[in-house]
């Protein structure tokens, strides 16, 4: 039976990822993936979500390796039964549309075929050189404007200093800030919790 680092290292391998670019789409250092891999340390939970995220499959596959009926496994199944939706790619909002006309309010440019279960989801095409480590510039960036409560390490959109920007959301101290952690883009510290506009999904590199 396969173990978690098998599982992981397997999973990476069939989405052509290297360690070095699933460490950086996971915030960790390139031997954390390796010893991961080689089962000399176990992913603690919130790493375990990062990776199910990243590499599109579910936690408790990636723990368990349990297989589901007819030779598929559980993220197969689930991938499956996911609507497929055709999601507006807008343009990016303004900051003084936003309150009045809410954050799906700009034109539509396009449109794309997208499976998921987000309740409202939209597109926008990422422009930040501050997150193009995780967001490339140019590709669209799949959110939902029902993004729920704060989630540790998830990226919002928010609304800061008259402008629209994206951020990925952090606590103890709470803050907003750019991806990588070590970008020149200073952390946002807040001393109010900041409500979101919508929260990013994935994104599609359209060409």
């Amino acid at each position: 039976m396969e173990s978690v680092g098998e599982r992981i290292k397997k999973t990476r391998l069939s989405q052509g990822l290297s360690q070095v670019e699933l460490a950086i789409a996971a915030d960790v250092s390139q031997p954390t993936v390796a010893n991961w891999e080689n089962d000399s340390h176990a992913p603690r939970q919130r790493a375990l979500n990062r990776l199910a995220g990243i590499l599109k499959i579910s936690t408790h596959w990636l723990l368990s390796g349990d297989e589901g009926q007819n030779g598929q496994n559980l993220p197969t199944r689930q991938y499956l039964d996911t609507p497929i939706q055709h999601v507006p790619i807008i343009a990016w909002p303004l900051y003084d549309d936003v309150y009045d006309k809410g954050v799906k309010s700009g034109p539509v440019h396009d449109y794309l075929a997208i499976s998921t279960n987000a309740q409202q989801p939209f597109a926008l095409i990422a422009n930040d050189p501050a997150m193009a480590a995780y967001f490339p510039i140019g590709a669209a960036i799949i959110f939902d404007a029902t993004p729920g409560e704060l989630d540790e390490g998830s990226c919002y959109l928010f609304a800061r200093e008259a402008q629209i920007i994206l951020r990925r959301w952090q606590s103890m101290p709470e803050r907003l800030e750019a991806l990588p952690n070590h970008s020149a883009v200073d952390a946002d510290f807040v001393n109010q919790r900041p409500v979101p506009l919508a929260k990013a999904l994935l994104s599609v590199r359209r060409y």
